[in-house]
């Protein structure tokens, strides 16, 4: 933690990054891991690795972070939110 915090690069592609990512492709034998700074980046990489297109729907919570419905606006999609059942999390089709 000292070493990380002491670097002075406490964000982004540091040699900390690296190694996570070196560890997660041999851990789980995956040919390459990006690890990103965000969750919205995230997103945004997902909407440009699915391709999505003007027009494209996407089936979202309505209770989320604005990123979340501006990472595939970015793309042009059609954001469709769904409300979830009070208490928990899982999507309902008919939000009351």
């Amino acid at each position: 933690m000292q070493s990380a915090m002491g670097s002075g690069k406490l964000c982004g592609d540091g040699g900390f990054t690296r190694r996570c990512q070196q560890w997660l492709e041999q851990r789980f034998g995956s040919a390459k891991v990006l690890l990103t700074p965000s969750c919205t980046a995230s997103l945004e990489m997902a909407a440009l690795l699915l391709d999505i297109q003007p027009g494209d729907e996407v089936i979202m919570p309505s209770y989320t972070f604005v990123s979340t419905a501006n990472a595939f606006v970015l793309r042009g999609a059609k954001n469709r939110f769904c409300g979830c059942s009070p208490g928990h999390h899982e999507h309902r089709r008919n939000a009351d």
